[in-house]
């Protein structure tokens, strides 16, 4: 990329306020064509706003926005498209009773005539999913894919559209470590054909091996633009989160005590978990690793109740019914799933409703809620660091990582002895997740039993006292102390082979 290139999209002095929060004041930034920007900063900082404005789903109150050279309004994600402004988005666009192939070629269905041709978009629906390495059925529904596909399916649709800039809001999320290095590959195979490229992630090697510079947001306002990957990782995130981050993962003095959750056989009915058998221990994280369809989000929605399933599950000694989320969560294991959009968000109701979802048993008399309501939520809010202007406020409006600390703060209120939480961290920011696994050291201080499911390997290093590796349906392998690598975990992840001594280190 050129650095005289003039910028492809240059937005000037954009603001943009809401009912009580201002999201943007004075931001700017531009993009180039054949140049990777990197938008960064703390959930609530303004960027998936600033994205949108770009992206024509939401409009500025001051500013302007300016394309190939002229001030342009992008009335909505139509005009932006027209534009070749293309948006990935993590909150799903898609449309999921249609099929695969509908979706990736979503408002652009090629046409025989006045007829839709529906061999030829099948056809190169298949091309589009192949060049991303992703198999799946181009006649599928989208509702019955995971999590995971239907992000890749929304990639496709986003790659396919012939784009000039193409943004990307938390695009890897959803996606295994070696589906985001492929997402990565592409991003920078498209930047050398010189699409320009704005990407949001909270993931900083991301960033670092694919960026050439970070705009940096905080409460709406442009703190600075760094050059990547010369400038320090401690630096970067100091600009975004105003402090000094020490000890992030965070550190406990606590000896695992007596066996709180026994798992003994554990499958799902729909056979994607094979009979699997571990325990936890009070005091203990538990990490569980493994590639997309290897039955770890499986495992995590059969205990917490979510999914119909067989075997025995026991919490200090007693049986916990299964296939039931409320008994399960009588039982005392609490479940944060991996899909928050589909499996734990009430979209239409506030931040409030959202977070005593699971105390109103206790806030509530003969299904009058008390007057403490209010006074518990702020505090839980305050507590688990949502940042809103109001409790009532939809939760819908908060920013992906401020609506999954709402999530988390309300199952973690509870006092379980057990919590499985699945992608805890996902579409939150470096500080956030610094608060939150501060908060799971809490947890386990006091006695709690830790399962986490991630896709994010460094994150299970740095927290988990052990991690068992799913592959193929079932827990294949188990990795601690000096063997609790990226090597070993990855080996297990795609071989299923446990003799860890075998793999090898990098030299």
């Amino acid at each position: 990329m050129n650095a005289n290139t003039a910028p492809l999209v240059e937005v000037r002095g954009v603001s943009k306020r809401y009912p009580g929060v201002l999201a943007l004041d004075d931001a700017s930034l531009s993009v180039r064509p054949g140049e990777v920007v990197a938008l960064t900063g703390e959930n609530g900082s303004g960027k998936s706003t600033l994205s949108k404005i770009i992206g024509g789903a939401e409009q500025p109150d001051g500013g302007v926005v300016l394309v190939d050279g002229a001030e342009t309004v992008i009335a909505n994600p139509a005009t932006a498209l027209k534009l070749g402004i293309v948006m990935i988005s993590q909150e799903l666009t898609l449309a999921p009773e249609l099929t695969v192939a509908e979706n990736v070629f979503l408002g652009r269905l090629p046409r025989r005539g006045r007829f839709i041709d529906w061999a030829t978009m099948r056809t190169r629906a298949r091309e589009e999913l192949a060049a991303l390495d992703v198999h799946v059925d181009v006649d599928a529904k989208v509702a019955d894919l995971s999590v995971e596909l239907q992000q890749e399916v929304e990639i496709a649709r986003a790659v396919s559209s012939q784009a000039r800039l193409l943004i990307l809001d938390e695009a890897t999320s959803s996606l295994s470590e070696h589906a985001t290095e492929r997402l990565l590959e592409l991003v920078r195979e498209q930047a050398r054909r010189g699409v320009a490229v704005l990407m949001i992630s909270h993931r900083m090697p991301e960033l670092y091996s694919t960026a050439g510079s970070a705009v940096v947001l905080r409460d709406g306002r442009l703190v600075g633009t760094v050059p990547l990957p010369a400038t320090p990782e401690s630096q970067l995130v100091r600009m975004m989160v105003g402090r000094e981050l020490n000890d992030y993962y965070g550190s406990r003095d606590c000896t695992p005590g007596e066996v709180v959750l026994q798992v003994r056989d554990l499958a799902s009915a729909d056979g994607a978990l094979a009979p699997t058998s571990f325990e936890v221990r009070s005091g203990e994280i538990v990490g569980i690793a493994g590639l997309v369809g290897s039955g770890k989000a499986q495992l995590g929605m059969a205990l917490g109740g979510a999914v119909a399933a067989s075997g025995e599950v026991r919490v200090n000694g007693t049986p916990v019914a299964l296939g039931d989320p409320r008994r399960a969560l009588s039982a005392g294991i609490g479940l944060v799933p991996d899909d928050r959009k589909r499996a734990a968000l009430l979209p239409t109701r506030s931040v409030a409703h959202n977070m005593t979802l699971t105390w109103l048993p206790k806030i509530s008399r003969f299904g009058v809620v008390s007057r403490s309501e209010n006074r518990r939520v702020r505090e839980a809010i305050a507590e688990y660091g949502v940042k809103t202007s109001s409790p009532a406020k939809l939760i819908t409006q908060l920013s992906g990582g401020n609506q999954q600390k709402a999530i988390l703060g309300r199952i973690f209120a509870l006092g379980c002895p057990v919590y499985v939480l699945s992608e805890p961290t996902r579409g939150v920011d470096v500080g956030s997740k610094s608060q939150i696994y501060a908060l799971l050291q809490r947890l386990t201080e006091n006695g709690a039993a830790v399962v986490i499911i991630s896709s994010e390997l460094p994150e299970l290093i740095g927290l988990a006292d052990r991690v068992l590796v799913c592959f193929q349906g079932a827990v294949h392998g188990e990795c601690s102390g000096e063997q609790l690598t990226e090597v070993h975990l990855n080996a297990i992840a795609v071989s299923g082979r446990t003799h860890t001594e075998d793999f090898g280190e990098p030299s």
